[in-house]
């Protein structure tokens, strides 16, 4: 019979728990994730760009229109250039074998 079962296991999960706090923070954030800024939200042009970016209104160009689906003052839509503008995928690298 074991003298200290207990103590083994929980030192068992201890180091395991340890072990996937640590894989966990070496893995990271990719490069275009940034921390919000909760006290300065930035400029006047970065802040235009975000709200261009995260647009949570229905395109009507998309599918049928909603009417109403949009405030007043967000009407004009992004158009769907500036949309494959700001979407568009990652270039691939010019230096590939």
């Amino acid at each position: 019979m074991r003298r200290f079962p207990r103590t083994q296991r929980r030192r068992q999960l201890s180091l395991s728990g340890s072990l996937a706090v640590a894989i966990a923070c070496c893995t990271g954030c990719g490069a275009g994730t940034r921390m919000p800024s909760l006290f300065h939200p930035g400029t006047a042009g970065q802040q235009q760009y975000d709200a261009i970016y995260h647009d949570p209104y229905p395109l009507n160009d998309v599918a049928p229109e909603i009417v109403g689906g949009r405030p007043r003052e967000y009407q004009r839509e992004v158009p769907q250039v500036t949309r494959g503008r700001l979407f568009r995928a990652p270039q691939a690298s010019s230096n590939a074998y």
